[in-house]
């Protein structure tokens, strides 16, 4: 893929609503359709905008091969630690070396910006939920490139399995703002039809 996603091997968990056709988000990219050629997902975008899924992951490219959104969640190992607290820590500590390593391997002059690491609410995610995000750039096949990344991690299942949740969304660093405003609505368009997973708001950015 053009736009070289970022490839992070980790995921995390929410069921994804389904979403009809009214309430499509309002800053997709022109000219949007549904597309619904999948047995797992479904998700809006134009109609040259194409996608590659399974059953717990998808990810999404704008037809000049230029912007990406990457979804996906799984149960895994719990971080190690004696503690809740160390056991995020260890987490997301392995998941930024991860990521780093993903990015230079795609990117030159890389940077990335790390949000702190925050439990999200029991109401909206269940207990023990946390977030990580993360500003990244870097310069690739002549251009600047910019994106955000997001990593979520609950112990809600512990304290040997765990679940994760990635999204990723890259775009040229010009007109970054009208692209990451476009990729964001394309990702709340998103519809899952597959095996079950435990509650929450995936698509929610609180």
């Amino acid at each position: 893929m053009h736009a070289m996603p970022i490839a992070v091997t980790i995921a995390v968990v929410c069921s994804v609503g389904l979403l009809p056709a009214s309430a499509l988000p309002t800053e997709l990219p022109p000219r949007s359709i549904k597309h619904q050629n999948s047995q797992y997902w479904s998700w809006a975008g134009p109609r040259n905008w194409v996608s590659a899924d399974g059953a717990y992951g998808i990810t999404i490219v704008s037809g000049n091969g230029l912007l990406t959104n990457d979804y996906g969640f799984s149960s895994i190992l719990c971080g190690n630690g004696a503690s809740v607290q160390e056991s995020v820590a260890n987490y997301f500590a392995g998941q930024r070396s991860t990521l780093r390593q993903s990015l230079r391997s795609n990117w030159r002059r890389v940077a990335v910006d790390s949000s702190r690491i925050r439990q999200l609410p029991e109401a909206g995610y269940g207990p023990l939920y946390f977030r990580q995000g993360f500003a990244v750039s870097g310069r690739a096949e002549g251009r600047d490139w910019r994106g955000e990344v997001i990593l979520d991690y609950s112990l809600a299942s512990g304290p040997t399995y765990c679940f994760a949740r990635n999204q990723s969304r890259t775009a040229p660093a010009q007109g970054f703002r009208t692209s990451i405003r476009q990729l964001r609505s394309v990702q709340d368009s998103i519809a899952y039809f597959g095996p079950g997973v435990p509650g929450g708001s995936p698509n929610q950015e609180d």
